[in-house]
């Protein structure tokens, strides 16, 4: 899961887009702010995400009782272009505050 969300770098140091950043035309690139969960079989997504980053205060906003075995949430300061683009199925967007 990690290849595929993580991009890789030259032996120069330049950044490499994995395929994840490409689909979904990811900028303004920090790799802390991109959090990635995954399970061993389909859980409900409530459950999946439940240590997400600031799950508190945007899980409400998502259909909790959905299924997956694994989910990739992208913070500030990246910005997503294009999510519908991925091979993954997006969710949604939802706004936090940082304390």
């Amino acid at each position: 899961m990690r290849s595929f969300i993580d991009p890789r770098y030259t032996d120069d140091g330049d950044c490499v887009p994995s395929a994840f950043m490409r689909e979904i035309e990811l900028t303004n690139f920090e790799p802390g702010c991109i959090e990635a969960f995954h399970a061993v079989g389909p859980e409900p997504l409530g459950n999946l995400l439940s240590e997400a980053s600031y799950s508190p205060q945007w899980l409400g906003g998502l259909d909790v009782s959905r299924t997956a075995d694994s989910a990739i949430c992208v913070f500030a300061p990246n910005q997503v272009c294009e999510p519908r683009r991925s091979v993954l199925e997006y969710v949604g967007s939802f706004n936090y505050e940082v304390p």
